[in-house]
């Protein structure tokens, strides 16, 4: 566990987090628009840390990130645990909500990547009739061969959306966007996991309520209760955050 005041960057089981509000977090994506490279966002929660902390190829990856948002409530609270100084959750499918709020305020061009067959269909036509002045240029499911991948990549470029959201699931949509990075005809490619099923309907979001004091987790298992198994995730990731805190 590690924090670097200069940078904002702050480590967790060794990976890296940018220590920003959401509204920092939004203004770099912002910049990021003006750019004329593709840059990455990515938002790990507790169970993609413990991935990443048995997979080093993964952490590498979660790494290069461009920027590195905390998305899970476990995370806030091994950093405030060990004070390492993140203040509040940032939430990928809120960022992915205020995002598209940009692209329609600016005209700017999306593309869905992910989700079971007709997930992303449902998704785009969706996010079409809440923000009509966006354009989705285009969007397919996430069931694909590797041999598949440059196809879908000269698709995506073909039509270059100024946003990519990828909805692979961690680690397959992070291992995507950081191989493709630098081939990519686009300004951010964003792994946003389960967010095509929110806007396809196919799963519901917590109430505020639940959202607003960390127990979204919470409210998942209680709707989908074969999540249990994940779930266990959280609090044998906080374990070893207080094992971090006082034994390290």
């Amino acid at each position: 566990m590690e924090s670097n005041q200069e940078s904002r960057i702050v480590k967790i089981f060794g990976v890296k987090f940018d220590q920003l509000t959401f509204d920092e977090a939004y203004a770099k994506f912002v910049q990021y628009m003006a750019d004329d490279t593709t840059q990455s966002i990515f938002t790990p929660n507790s169970e993609i840390v413990m991935k990443a902390d048995e997979d080093s190829e993964f952490k590498a990856v979660l790494n290069s990130g461009d920027l590195v948002i905390p998305d899970g409530i476990g995370v806030i609270l091994a950093s405030k645990i060990n004070g390492l100084g993140l203040t509040e959750r940032v939430p990928g499918i809120e960022m992915m909500g205020r995002i598209l709020e940009y692209c329609n305020l600016a005209g700017k061009s999306i593309y869905l990547f992910g989700g079971k067959p007709g997930v992303a269909e449902i998704a785009a036509e969706n996010i079409q009739k809440s923000f009509p002045n966006l354009k989705v240029v285009g969007y397919r499911d996430g069931y694909f061969e590797a041999k598949e991948s440059p196809k879908i990549l000269d698709a995506i470029n073909e039509v270059k959306p100024d946003v990519l959201f990828v909805a692979l699931g961690a680690p397959k949509q992070e291992l995507w966007i950081h191989k493709n990075q630098k081939l990519l005809n686009t300004k951010v490619a964003m792994g946003v996991g389960g967010a095509l099923d929110v806007y396809a309907g196919v799963v519901k979001r917590a109430p505020a309520v639940f959202r607003k004091i960390g127990l979204e987790w919470f409210y998942r298992l209680i709707i989908q209760p074969s999540r249990i198994g994940r779930m266990m995730v959280l609090p044998k990731f906080l374990i070893k955050a207080i094992l971090a805190r006082f034994f390290n």
